[in-house]
């Protein structure tokens, strides 16, 4: 199997494109892919500072390794590390989000408490970065459908006062490819795969969702453009308000819970 790019060895297979991609056109392909998410939504602007919430798996790793790189040149934009609330959502395990965060030279923050205290509100922290995959949206909306529960996406529930805007640059991309980005980008840190959040309850839609995608590839990337057409793209409206812990493919209403109501997901 060759890279359709180059002729390489290929490393994956995108049914939903038909193209086999080696590493390096596969890492393009997805960073092509969250820059466009970024400028579509407008999700970064000049004077941001962008907490990346971290939970130790290659999926929120490779969130942070990806604006890292994006913000690198740039002066004007700030970047940190959110750690995932303590004794919820860590994956991987804090000393797997702690050494990820350390190699990449990227500074700690914590989320900001009720009153609108902490580092986070200190530092006026613009952007919460959550590593939402596709499949994590696909289902969440999928979800959302099957329960009766569509008028979320249309009217997300208040959350409070705003601090900051949640951002997810990783919705167009499948959880199976963002493991296999962190492989590619040959750091040697060894992480926990990422696999998208389910709910107990959702379990067996999460099956059929899958199970349609493999026959439908498109599947997926159709539920997003629903979303997206249903929500105008309004991240209060993610579909995961009622999903536990606080892990990287949660949404913004589990950030609002452990944070005390601080954080909103409203677009910019």
């Amino acid at each position: 199997m060759q890279c359709e790019k180059c002729r390489d060895d290929a490393v994956y297979f995108q049914a939903y494109s038909g193209r086999c991609l080696c590493s390096r056109h596969l890492v393009l392909d997805i960073e092509n892919r969250a820059k466009h998410s970024i400028r579509s939504h407008q999700w970064m602007c000049p004077g941001d500072h962008i907490a990346v919430h971290i939970s130790g798996d290659r999926k929120s790793a490779a969130l942070l390794f990806f604006l890292k790189k994006l913000t690198a040149d740039r002066r004007d934009i700030r970047l940190s590390a959110v750690p995932a609330c303590r004794g919820r959502g860590m994956e991987g395990g804090p000393s797997a989000a702690i050494t990820v965060a350390e190699s990449l030279r990227i500074p700690w923050s914590e989320m900001p408490h009720t009153g609108g205290t902490g580092t986070a509100a200190q530092e006026k922290v613009t952007k919460i970065a959550l590593a939402i995959s596709l499949d994590d949206i696909a289902q969440g909306i999928l979800g959302e459908f099957l329960f009766g529960n569509a008028g979320r996406l249309m009217h997300p529930r208040p959350s409070g006062s705003s601090l900051a805007t949640v951002i997810c640059p990783f919705i167009t991309v499948p959880s199976d490819e963002l493991n296999l980005y962190w492989d590619c980008l040959g750091t040697g840190i060894d992480l926990v795969s990422s696999t998208p959040h389910r709910k107990s309850l959702l379990k067996d839609t999460a099956t059929f969702l899958e199970e349609y995608s493999h026959r439908h590839p498109a599947t997926k990337f159709a539920l997003l453009h629903l979303w997206e057409q249903i929500s105008n793209g309004n991240t209060a409206a993610l579909p995961f308000a009622d999903m536990e812990g606080t892990g990287s493919g949660e949404g913004a209403a589990g950030i609002n819970r452990c944070c005390g109501d601080e954080v909103t997901g409203r677009g910019s």
